[in-house]
């Protein structure tokens, strides 16, 4: 039973490669929309009525992007965590246990929160729905940091060789 167990852990690799697919879908998908941007510039010309939809757009794109990049955060931190892929990981993610996979992908999916909420306000006319949309992501925020709240700094593992805290 024991090696059947520890042989499963493998089966992650489908979650692995589909981040990683993903992540090159969603990049490649954002690159193409960055040509199609700067064609419409180069076609077009640049004016300044235009420039407000050239912000959502930039911002749009930049959603995208940090999409891809959580994605591929989230294969490295899987990899490292369940197939022993320590090496592919860089300095600044250190991920021995799901929580500090957790804390990275939580900060993450707050910064995405709130580039799609600024683009949401560049494209805001007017009204009082986007006191609902900006406070629905504030809500979400706020239990991401209580859910968070105990989380001990990135640099832990380090001193768990030494003296105990």
């Amino acid at each position: 039973m024991k090696a059947i167990l520890r042989g499963s852990r493998h089966v992650l690799v489908v979650a692995v490669l589909g981040c990683i697919v993903m992540f090159a879908a969603v990049t490649l998908y954002g690159a193409l929309a960055v040509a199609n941007a700067v064609l419409h510039i180069v076609h077009d010309g640049v004016g300044l009525t235009e420039v407000t939809t050239v912000t959502v757009y930039t911002f749009k794109v930049l959603d995208l992007f940090l999409l891809g990049a959580i994605l591929y955060i989230v294969a490295l931190g899987l990899g490292a965590l369940f197939l022993g892929t320590d090496a592919a990981l860089p300095v600044w993610l250190r991920v021995r246990e799901v929580q500090d996979l957790k804390i990275v992908l939580s900060q993450s999916v707050i910064v995405v929160l709130l580039v799609a909420f600024l683009g949401d306000v560049l494209e805001w006319e007017k009204g009082s729905d986007i006191a609902f949309v900006g406070g629905g992501i504030a809500m979400v925020i706020a239990a991401v940091a209580f859910l968070l709240r105990d989380a001990a700094p990135r640099d832990r593992h380090a001193d768990q060789d030494g003296a105990e805290q």
